[in-house]
């Protein structure tokens, strides 16, 4: 089958997401992301689970308050009263699933039977139905279950009313042909809407989305980054790059893609590593001799396409990094703080106190972060100007004051994050989220600032993209206000 162009993208990073360890949305963060996936362009956004708890119902039903262009679908097991819930949610559809190979049976449903997981099927789905609910049954574990097993519990849900058929990849196992096989099974057999969900254990995710694509597919689920449990889902960033440039599909906002996989890592604490196709820092960096000559005379020598289409800058390294002393076998090495002033540092002057560099890559060529500390005392503080102008990193940072006092008090500084300034008494510690304007400077008092920065070199880590949302709670017609500052 040929590629359509109308092909569906579900995206489920609120829902699949969550359940990447460690992360877990409020409804303002699940708002705001969500608002920003309705203009880039996907079609139906997976919100959650909300029968897993009131609170989760309650956040559904806030977050589907304010959708305004996408189709919301909420996850529910097969179990009436979930499909309730989602019902008094809001939501467009319904996303119903249940597994039924062995290996399910057995751990997930307690030995019971096919003709049981059947039923509870059937139920849920004509109870969804006749709320009114749009629904998409999911076989989970798909990949692994027999196909006589997949055609009855097919025909099944497409009986009680479901509307599209999902099979999940569920622990990652299918390759571009399998993947293609089973999508073009299903749509001979059935002639039904088909959806898939892949996992990418073996890194194939998006590679089987393009064979599910080319295959006949109408829907597509991913999440940005490619979020989810274990090595996660699909990636909607990557795949929607690659559908711009490879198959001619100019629908979504490219340009959008540096502030939403921002907006993601801020909110989930969870950043791509540098290598990362589209987003990563090193993405569009040149640095070997002769690919930097030949990318000054055309950058289409190195680059499969330019970074502007995506938001992102060229960035050039002229120098080949320099030969360091060998970093294996792993020894224990003791590094010598020194002095130095800050005005070695982009947006820095000297200022009050005096500062010591704790460790760097000059401390230790092995270090991955960087750690200053400056002595304020006021016998030697009279430079109380400002010494810091704004600056953004492309990593986390943090802030420690501490003052002199047995107890940490004693000091009296200013801190601006974003476009928030607070007086700040010692003790007192500032995280600061990777792409985010902030500064501070000396008011008063003795102790000592402590700065943290993930980066060996601070310098490198600087950047001029900040993260800067602004929102006004909600509009008269309840939805999120929002306006995009991330420099072109």
């Amino acid at each position: 089958m040929e590629y359509k162009k109308n092909v569906k993208i579900l995206d489920s990073t609120l829902r699949e997401g969550e359940q990447q360890a460690g992360v877990r949305f409020s409804a303002q963060d699940k708002i705001i992301i969500m608002k920003m996936l309705e203009d880039f362009g996907v079609d139906i956004i997976e919100v959650g689970h909300p029968g897993i708890s009131e609170e989760d119902e309650r956040i559904c039903t806030e977050v589907a308050r304010h959708a305004s262009k996408a189709e919301i679908l909420m996850h529910s097991r097969a179990n009436i009263e979930e499909v309730k819930a989602v019902k008094r949610a809001g939501a467009d559809w319904v996303g119903i699933w249940a597994s039924v190979n062995d290996i399910s049976l057995a751990n997930k449903f307690s030995n019971k039977s096919i003709e049981f997981v059947s039923s509870i099927v059937k139920d849920s789905i004509k109870e969804a139905k006749k709320l009114g609910l749009k629904v998409r049954f999911t076989i989970e574990d798909a990949s692994r279950t027999d196909l006589n097993d997949i055609d009855n519990i097919v025909e099944i849900a497409l009986e009680s009313g479901a509307d599209c058929i999902s099979i999940a990849d569920t622990v990652g196992i299918l390759e571009p042909k399998t993947c293609s096989n089973l999508v073009t099974y299903l749509k001979r057999k059935f002639n039904c809407q088909v959806e898939i969900h892949l996992h990418n254990d073996l890194g194939l995710s998006v590679a089987n989305a393009l064979a599910a694509l080319d295959s006949g597919v109408d829907i597509i689920d991913t999440s940005v980054l490619g979020i989810g449990e274990r090595a996660g889902i699909t990636n909607l960033i990557e795949l929607s790059v690659i559908l711009n440039q490879l198959r001619d599909d100019k629908r979504f906002n490219l340009k959008l893609i540096p502030k939403l996989s921002q907006v993601v890592s801020t909110a989930t604490g969870y950043y791509p590593d540098e290598l990362r196709p589209i987003v990563g820092r090193n993405s569009f960096t040149h640095t070997a001799p002769y690919h930097v000559k030949a990318v000054k005379k055309d950058p289409s020598t190195y680059e499969a396409f330019p970074p502007s289409l995506v938001n992102r800058e060229r960035r050039i390294i002229k120098e080949r990094a320099k030969l360091k002393k060998p970093k294996l076998p792993v020894s224990l090495e003791v590094g010598v703080p020194f002095v130095k002033g800050a005005s070695e540092l982009m947006y820095h002057r000297d200022g009050p106190g005096i500062r010591w560099v704790l460790l760097d890559s000059r401390i230790d060529e092995r270090s991955s972060f960087y750690v200053i500390q400056r002595f304020f005392n006021d016998s030697n503080t009279n430079n109380k100007e400002k010494h810091v102008d704004k600056h953004i990193h492309n990593c986390d940072s943090a802030f420690i004051f501490w003052g002199h006092e047995e107890d940490g008090t004693g000091l009296t500084c200013c801190v601006q994050v974003g476009d928030q300034e607070k007086i700040v008494y010692s003790p007192a510690t500032i995280f600061i989220p990777a792409y985010t304007e902030h500064s501070y400077y000396y008011i008063s008092g003795k102790g000592k600032f402590i700065n943290i920065v993930l980066s060996p070199e601070y310098n490198e880590s600087l950047t001029k993209k900040p993260l800067k949302i602004k929102f006004d709670n909600f509009n008269e017609e309840g939805v999120v206000i929002y306006e995009d500052f991330v420099s072109s």
